[in-house]
């Protein structure tokens, strides 16, 4: 019932965001990804990833197809606003296994040059409620590289405490490569390596203690991403 009740809060939530969304101008971008998780338990999963994002929303639709035991369908539905600023304002919500996310999330324009992020996210299941919450400051010194630091916390499992770091370079064309550092407690942590060439995405990570979990892993990433023009641009 309590699972019902969050779903139906984040109908309710979306459909009201999308009524007050104005048409956006910008590309729409389409996608797919396949990701192969090497976990330390031998059950590696097979994650398929495809989305849409048509200016201010976005839709994503996953399946990650286990070794062995439960495979899972994993949607996601979020609308993203900007103000006069063009700081944004977000509202998502995703089918976790089980359980329902719903992730409030704002990005502030601080200066020229910096950006303030804030997510909370309570995950509802049948047996609980999980708040978690993010926090980070973005740097942006081209038109499209930023370095990025930001702390986690997500009380689930190893109840850990993470700090994503991630520089990402790139040239006007918007091709870019991406390295991620994240430090966690209990002496764990994890790093990745990502790159766009024009449509094509390719990428590598390692997972101490991934997530709210106690598996280590590795992540092979390959996937495509175009832009279409939306019409009348």
């Amino acid at each position: 019932m309590r699972r019902s009740r969050a779903s139906a809060v984040a109908a309710v939530l979306l459909a009201g965001t999308c009524a007050l969304a104005a048409p956006a101008h910008a590309a729409t971008r389409v996608g797919g990804q396949f990701r192969y998780w090497s976990n330390t338990n031998h059950n590696d999963n097979r994650d398929w990833i495809g989305y849409w994002v048509p200016g201010p929303f976005h839709v994503l639709l996953e399946v990650w197809d286990f070794q062995r035991g439960k495979d899972q369908f994993r949607p996601e539905v979020g609308v993203h606003l900007r103000d006069f600023r063009r700081s944004s304002y977000s509202v998502e919500w995703r089918h976790e296994n089980e359980a329902e996310r719903i992730t409030f999330a704002s990005e502030q324009i601080l200066s020229n040059h910096l950006v303030g992020r804030l997510a909370v996210a309570p995950i509802v299941s049948a047996e609980s409620t999980a708040v978690t919450w993010s926090a980070g400051v973005d740097y942006y010194w081209k038109s499209y590289d930023w370095a990025t630091i930001g702390l986690v916390r997500d009380p689930r499992g190893n109840d850990l405490w993470t700090v994503p770091m991630r520089v990402r370079l790139a040239t006007e064309r918007n091709d870019w490569l991406q390295l991620s550092y994240t430090p966690a407690s209990k002496r764990s942590n994890g790093y990745a390596i990502d790159a766009k060439i024009r449509w094509l995405r390719l990428g590598f990570e390692r997972n101490s203690r991934y997530d709210y979990t106690t598996q280590d892993n590795a992540v092979v990433t390959a996937g495509v991403e175009f832009e279409l023009a939306n019409p009348g641009r």
